[in-house]
């Protein structure tokens, strides 16, 4: 099903956008300034000049799931369209606004080694997103709430673990095989807005600890969330949910803060569960995270508006797929946050197989910044972000201190406005303890393992992409008795 979609979207050009729109329910979400493509539309009404923090208020805009909305261009032209099966003759449209909104999306990582690794090979692994989100303004008359429903589906084999012998995964769909049943959440917007309370099952990389900048990236040490997190604590990530709650509100008009409690039950990641054992059991333990960002724009024009300027490049979307947000002009954003999480859970000790050390923490800091912008008008330009993980306790700990850090440029080829050029690394130090407790089966004493990155998205079109990515991983395993690996592949997506 999915071939002669690629194949008839490789041959298109970038589309220019339509500056119509279906008519639909309004929806009030945040404004999302990220360098790079948009994902929000001119019709969505209540916009805070602050960027995300985290995916947004109603789950939206998350790496695989962007719920369906009937105020974008869904029109008869399939390259000019938000989604590869359109509105589906106008149905689509009639559930958004009785309160259903319906998405899906599909994304695959092809990947070789041909040099370095344990062995030389190829795996493809994929990840297929079904998302159901009932709106409770329509359905029962009030404002602000979501329920979402997800499900998930992959497949595939892990290059990292059949043929390299690295830790930093080098395909990012791979984790759980078969159905998964994901997400179901409510989320309630009150005080116009600005504040939303979110509780069911979820995880809590959904919320704390990630960018879409990460998200741009194949290797799994980067993408998502920082692999340290997950691998030292139990920390909850996708595609793994766990019972959870958070609270998040806008503190300023550039600051805001959240705090969350999660379930830390890790029979949850066992794949031939699917998703389904939402037991809470003596065993568990509970996680208390916190974050707190602030979001600035550096060097912010006091231009003129471009309709005032008849810059139909932006006015009219021909030039560049921008929202009317973008008719003003902008200076340089950014985001930094920090946060930190204690978990009650009693934690294995890598050199004692009897005694378990109650409770451990970690603390993250993020930042990015955009560096260079080709246009005020517009969102093409080059940004640089970073993020530091330390996780103390190397008695339980297999990797206390993670870096990552990149840039990504969006437009780089001016004839591409849309397509993204990134670069990435991922270093991570193992403990002591764990190299100790591990040195005989590794056959080597780990100390260290980094994984250079590099890709160009290539948007064919508003719902598909195609990404070559090449990847070095540099001390796999950390042993040093791994060859180093040069791994060759690309990302496909489609949002359905």
């Amino acid at each position: 099903m999915l071939l002669p979609i690629l194949l008839a979207a490789a041959t298109a050009v970038s589309a220019p956008e339509a500056s119509s729109h279906q008519s639909g329910p309004s929806r009030k979400v945040m404004t999302v300034r990220v360098p790079m493509p948009k994902f929000i539309t001119e019709r969505e009404e209540l916009r805070f000049d602050i960027p995300y923090q985290i995916p947004e208020l109603n789950w939206s805009n998350q790496r695989f799931w962007d719920p369906y909305e009937s105020q974008r261009n869904n029109s008869k032209n399939w390259f000019q369209s938000d989604y590869a099966t359109l509105n589906w003759w106008g149905f689509r449209d009639t559930l958004s606004s009785k309160g259903l909104d319906i998405s899906a999306s599909y994304t695959s990582d092809l990947a070789g080694n041909p040099v370095g690794g344990q062995k030389a090979g190829f795996t493809y692994c994929d990840n297929f997103t079904l998302d159901l989100e009932f709106q409770t303004e329509p359905l029962l008359g009030w404002h602000g709430g979501t329920l979402s429903v997800i499900g998930i589906d992959r497949n595939g084999n892990n290059l990292t673990a059949q043929n390299i012998g690295n830790q930093f995964t080098v395909q990012q769909v791979y984790g759980g095989t078969g159905f998964i049943f994901y997400g179901l959440a409510y989320n309630q917007r009150f005080l116009d807005d600005k504040v939303s309370f979110k509780f069911g099952r979820m995880a809590a990389g959904d919320d704390f600890a990630s960018s879409p900048f990460y998200w741009l990236y194949m290797n799994n040490g980067i993408d998502g969330n920082p692999q340290s997190l997950p691998v030292n604590n139990n920390f909850s990530t996708y595609p793994w949910a766990v019972w959870g709650s958070r609270i998040r509100a806008l503190t300023t008009s550039t600051t805001e803060a959240m705090l969350g409690v999660y379930q830390v039950a890790p029979q949850t990641a066992k794949s031939y569960l699917h998703g389904f054992d939402w037991e809470m059991n003596g065993g568990d333990g509970v996680m208390v995270i916190a974050q707190y960002g602030w979001a600035p724009e550096f060097f912010k024009p006091s231009g003129t508006p471009a309709a005032n300027r008849g810059d139909k490049s932006v006015v009219d979307s021909k030039k560049f797929a921008a929202p009317s947000t973008d008719a003003v002009p902008h200076g340089l954003p950014g985001h930094y946050w920090m946060g930190g999480y204690y978990s009650t859970y009693s934690y294995s000790q890598w050199q004692s197989t009897t005694q378990k050390q109650n409770g451990s923490y970690s603390l993250y800091w993020h930042f990015d910044q955009m560096l260079y912008r080709m246009d005020p008008y517009k969102d093409t330009g080059l940004s640089a972000w970073g993020a530091f993980m330390l996780t103390p306790q190397q008695n339980t700990a297999k990797m206390p201190f993670q870096y990552n850090g990149g840039l990504v440029y969006t437009g780089m080829i001016p004839s591409r406005p849309r397509d993204l050029t990134i670069f990435g690394v991922a270093y991570g130090n193992f403990s002591d303890n764990y190299a100790a407790a591990k040195q005989t089966t590794l056959g080597g004493t780990a100390t260290y393992e980094l994984a250079w990155e590099g890709g160009y998205r290539v948007n064919l079109t508003k719902f598909a992409y195609i990404q070559p990515d090449v990847q070095w991983i540099i001390n796999p395993g950390g042993t040093g008795t791994i060859p180093n690996a040069l791994v060759l592949g690309a990302q496909i997506g489609v949002t359905f």
